[in-house]
């Protein structure tokens, strides 16, 4: 799977932040992050295609700024679902400025992909269906509680727009390395764990199918 490269490089950042007694702030090249990943996603995510981006786009960015970025992505279909630093879009009056550039602008959205069918004991079969998952910026409601030493502000901020669904869910948020979910019904689909790179229903698919596998072993 991917995301080796980026952990990797993750960790070779803070043993220079720990070695230098800097911070990532300091260190960080934002317009060279911005045109990696528009570069990436430009290279992968074809004209007709439809790319969801689960949340934080547009960190102490101008309105101005982020349509600009958003511009030189060369796909039609973008739709957004809100982070906690998208202040630009917690307004949901300010929608209208992005009507040009995104599909839709939700919280939360459910969508239908093509997923293992499990059988009873949760192992994968031959089988795929196309079957409903959820499209949160954040994890699971019960992993935010089931976390919450390791979480605390995480909890205390975010529980009101946590997903309450039990079910397939995709996410980002954490800033993990791995793509592993909080559970195997969930993946993170944050750019830190896919190398910077936005991942494709097969990729989904391959990585449910692999992760159930291996749980039921």
């Amino acid at each position: 799977m991917a995301g080796a490269g980026s952990r990797r490089r993750a960790r070779m950042d803070q043993q220079y932040v720990r070695d230098n007694q800097t911070s990532f702030k300091a260190i960080c090249d934002i317009t060279r992050h911005e045109n990696t990943i528009i570069g990436n996603i430009n290279e992968t995510v074809g004209r007709d295609d439809e790319l969801w981006i689960l949340g934080d786009l547009s960190y102490r960015c101008t309105v101005e700024h982020t349509l600009d970025c958003l511009r030189r992505i060369n796909c039609r279909h973008l739709h957004l679902i809100i982070g906690n630093h998208d202040r630009n879009f917690r307004l949901r009056s300010n929608d209208a400025l992005y009507e040009d550039v995104f599909e839709t602008i939700d919280d939360y959205r459910e969508i239908d992909m093509e997923l293992p069918v499990l059988d009873g004991s949760g192992k994968p079969t031959a089988a795929t269906a196309r079957q409903t998952i959820g499209m949160s910026h954040f994890p699971r409601l019960s992993a935010l509680a089931e976390e919450h030493g390791n979480w605390p502000e995480n909890w205390n901020k975010f529980a009101d727009v946590a997903p309450t669904t039990e079910g397939w869910l995709l996410y980002g948020h954490t800033h993990q390395g791995i793509p592993d979910g909080t559970d195997p019904l969930s993946v993170n689909v944050g750019l830190d764990a896919w190398d910077f790179e936005p991942v494709s229903e097969q990729q989904l698919l391959a990585w449910f199918t692999f992760r159930h596998a291996d749980q039921s072993k």
